[in-house]
């Protein structure tokens, strides 16, 4: 497969795209929407370029308890995923960071209550076959990929134009000068760390200390993507392999989880594996590999994966209850939207799952390939394309080496590519490390006093 062109992208910041966010309204804190935390809408336009049209972004802060430096801005992952809601559930960070900072959560725009993309809701709920091998055809992933996208158009308007991370970023900046604070600290995860990498690149000077946790590379095509995603979600079930053969009070102790797994994917293909939730509904085999790695790799929760396996291959003695997840709106747009993705023709979506296959031969898939499906025929702009970041700030990245979903090949290219950047490796599976104990207290050197860990450092 040939590689996307990769889109240059200027760091110098237009004065068009800043005006905006200067004019931006101080904040008006609602006192204890939470226990210990205050909310704020930030008004931002639309349409950063133009101006017009405004918007309001959800904030949620907790202050500082103790001798205050500045403020954390916590970028959420997803994409989607509520940053104001977190942060008013707990702190995302540390005891000792909370203790420093104020904490600032941030519902991303187009998502949760920041003016959320919406969508035809019986189409986003009858998403179609994604598998090539039980009769899925691309043609048919990019009729609906249109189709979609125009009823997006429809419900929400103009924002579908303008949800990328650089859009974010811009949001980011109004939010800083909304605080009146010279430099901002942020904390990103996941998905957010695309729209940290933006903010970092377009107001340097505005960065006081930057955290990158489970990173997101945004320099891949299609084919990088995807394999890397396959590689490290398959060596994710090889971490639960050898834990479930090392350690007895796995349910499947002693037998062989890989060939487990192949007969009851070979039972999906075939449409006679059922929910345990509901008998009647059959698991595809894209739903069983997917349903996997969100609920039980990201933990990861390598018990209730194997009680998972046990119960869909029939132990009476097991029960599992599985919770229907109705999708109200489609986070997905603002991926399509910082990606050009997509395949040359029908054969070429064919044979790339067929390499990808090979490369993962037990878990087959990844939901990058869900991502890279819808994205091809979305219809509406593509504004941030894939690109080369250019950071020259100190940079921390954290990330698992055993990471189901932000592979830990994605944090070492980011780490060769930024100068001033340190890495610190997490020995183990699972999404996410700052909020893992053993990891904090190198995170919190860096956060508070700016110090950046040796090469090697792992946690």
């Amino acid at each position: 497969m040939g590689r996307i062109a990769v889109a240059l992208v200027s760091t110098v910041v237009c004065s068009v795209l800043v005006a905006p966010a200067a004019q931006a309204s101080s904040l008006a804190w609602k006192e204890n929407c939470a226990p210990d935390v205050d909310c704020a809408k930030l008004s931002v336009p639309v349409d950063w370029a133009h101006g017009g049209a405004t918007m309001e972004v959800s904030l949620a802060r907790r202050k500082a308890s103790g001798n205050r430096i500045g403020t954390i801005v916590y970028i959420p992952g997803g994409p989607g995923d509520p940053g104001a809601g977190q942060v008013m559930t707990e702190p995302r960070v540390s005891p000792v960071a909370a203790a420093r900072f104020d904490v600032i959560g941030i519902n991303l725009r187009g998502t949760n209550d920041s003016n959320p993309v919406k969508c035809d809701a019986n189409l986003m709920n009858a998403m179609p076959d994604l598998n090539p091998d039980t009769g899925a055809r691309y043609a048919d992933v990019l009729a609906y990929d249109r189709k979609l996208g125009e009823s997006c158009r429809t419900e929400s308007g103009e924002i579908v134009d303008h949800l990328d991370s650089r859009n974010v970023a811009r949001d980011v900046e109004a939010l800083r000068i909304a605080l009146g604070e010279p430099q901002i600290t942020i904390y990103s995860r996941s998905y957010g760390t695309l729209a940290a990498q933006m903010y970092a690149e377009m107001y340097p000077g505005r960065v006081r200390a930057l955290v990158l946790d489970s990173v997101f590379d945004h320099t891949q095509d299609t084919w990088e993507l995807l394999s890397s995603s396959v590689r490290t979600v398959e060596d994710s079930f090889d971490q639960f392999a050898r834990w479930c053969d090392a350690n007895a009070d796995c349910v499947l102790h002693g037998q062989d989880v890989k060939a487990l797994f192949d007969k009851l994917y070979g039972r999906a293909e075939r449409g006679e594996l059922a929910d345990p939730a509901d008998p009647a509904k059959k698991i595809s085999p894209t739903a069983l590999s997917w349903g996997i790695m969100r609920g039980y790799m990201y933990t990861p929760d390598w018990p209730g994966l194997a009680k998972r396996l046990a119960v869909l291959d029939g132990r009476p003695s097991l029960t599992f209850a599985v919770e229907t997840v109705q999708v109200k709106n489609f986070p997905f747009a603002v991926a399509c939207a910082d990606h050009r993705l997509g395949f040359r023709s029908e054969q070429d979506w064919a044979t790339t799952w067929q390499r990808l296959k090979r490369i993962a031969p037990t878990m087959r898939t990844h939901m990058a390939w869900q991502l890279v499906s819808f994205c091809a025929g979305w219809p509406l702009p593509i504004t941030n394309p894939q690109s080369r970041p250019a950071i020259h700030i100190p940079v921390l990245l954290l990330n698992s080496r055993h990471d189901p979903a932000s592979s830990f090949e994605w944090a070492q290219h980011l780490n060769r590519m930024f100068p001033r950047s340190a890495l610190v490796a997490r020995r183990a599976a699972g999404h996410g490390v700052y909020n893992r104990p053993e990891c904090q207290a190198v995170t919190d050197r860096y956060l508070v006093d700016k110090i950046l860990p040796a090469p090697g450092t792992e946690c």
